[in-house]
């Protein structure tokens, strides 16, 4: 069973949240029912290198930060030349998953050492993808309010190498 250091009450009374001895923060709902979110804005950063080529794509939008049992989900809208894209990213203890839905579906899951299977879909058409995972990182500051996940994967397009990316996700609370 896991102990608790102290545990914060917001002000309305609709949520609380349990900080653990190592500063691991849980957000709970008064009537222990659901989790709540926090409002959080959010700088994606991916870095895709092929060869000498080398291309940074970079976003800021604002989202939602939960955390249930000991997964965190971050959830963010995006608009692109496609449309609105839903994003939701699970950090899981082993393993972070991106799922995206709206102008693009996409499912990925990383694990260190990995490769695993996925795919992406726009009107164009569907493509199997395959990452091979080098590095995931994941860290959350209870008391700043901040956190940051940072990927490193080999991504295969339709069995193909399509070059080394990385990606970084800070979130910081609103």
């Amino acid at each position: 069973m896991l102990e608790y250091e102290r545990s914060i009450l917001n002000q309305s009374g609709q949520f609380f949240i349990l900080i653990d001895m190592t500063g691991f923060a849980k957000v709970c709902s008064a009537n222990m029912n659901e989790t709540n979110g926090i409002p959080v804005r959010l700088r994606q950063v991916a870095v895709i290198r092929d060869g000498a080529h080398q291309e940074t794509i970079a976003l800021e939008v604002d989202g939602m930060y939960y955390i249930k049992g000991t997964t965190v989900y971050l959830q963010f809208v995006e608009e692109n030349e496609l449309g609105r894209v839903n994003n939701i990213v699970k950090i899981a203890p082993d393993e972070v998953t991106v799922l995206r839905s709206g102008a693009v579906e996409m499912r990925q899951t990383f694990r260190c050492q990995q490769e695993m299977p996925g795919h992406y879909q726009t009107v164009f058409g569907r493509w199997g993808l395959a990452t091979k995972t080098e590095a995931i990182e994941f860290r959350y500051d209870e008391r700043r309010k901040q956190g940051q996940l940072f990927l490193s994967y080999e991504l295969m397009l339709e069995h193909e190498r399509s070059g080394r990316h990385t990606l970084t996700l800070t979130f910081k609370g609103v």
